[in-house]
């Protein structure tokens, strides 16, 4: 990814959310420039999903260097890790069942998996959630930090939930449906207005 390119598109987003969002421009004027890291390739970066479920992030990084370090990024050499050697760096049964079954996805279908890029957003979804252990969500944040997808709106992420909540001033807690047709004006530059709206949390 050409980070200058991205932010050329990051900065017309940003652009056409003020404009169509006198809310969301007070907060993106505020939060110039956005910096957006990627999250490296995709078998590692999904392995860092699934790991980071349900446990804290400090926990989750050292269970996941820990997994690095044994050679779990690879999903050739994961299948080769037993069971008992997984646990030991403090992986539960089914975040190792969850990580197999993604390495065998990448090893057998790898023209799909390794090019994921070559897809659309839905297909990609498609794709992620028959892995066990992948659900929309993840799918999505895939989609945002991985592969820089401009147009992705994370409707089940509580963070961007609270943050639409704060900056609407909102007194009740809309339903997804609500969330989703209320964004329609920040197509297509859905992920550029989540990216801020979790930056509005920090």
């Amino acid at each position: 990814m050409h980070h200058h390119i991205l932010l050329n598109e990051i900065s017309e987003g940003e652009i056409y959310l003020s404009r169509s969002d006198p809310a969301l421009a007070v907060l993106i004027a505020k939060q110039q420039p956005l910096l957006i890291v990627s999250r490296g390739n995709y078998f590692y970066s999904l392995c860092r999903s699934i790991i980071g479920q349900q446990i804290s992030t400090v926990a989750a990084r050292a269970i996941f260097n820990r997994f690095d370090t044994i050679g779990g990024t690879d999903p050739e050499k994961l299948l080769t890790l037993s069971d008992i050697r997984l646990r030991e760096i403090g992986l539960s049964g089914q975040k190792i069942s969850y990580l197999k079954d993604l390495a065998s996805h990448f090893i057998k279908n790898q023209n799909i998996y390794n090019h994921l890029e070559t897809l659309s957003d839905d297909e990609i979804i498609n794709h992620l959630i028959s892995i066990r252990g992948i659900g929309i969500w993840t799918a999505q944040m895939f989609l945002m930090f991985s592969l820089h997808r401009l147009d992705v709106f994370a409707v089940d992420d509580n963070g961007i939930q609270r943050a639409m909540i704060n900056l609407y001033e909102w007194t009740t807690r809309p339903s997804k449906k609500e969330l989703i047709d209320y964004v329609q004006h920040w197509k297509p530059y859905r992920t550029i207005a989540c990216w801020h709206l979790w930056k509005s949390l920090e």
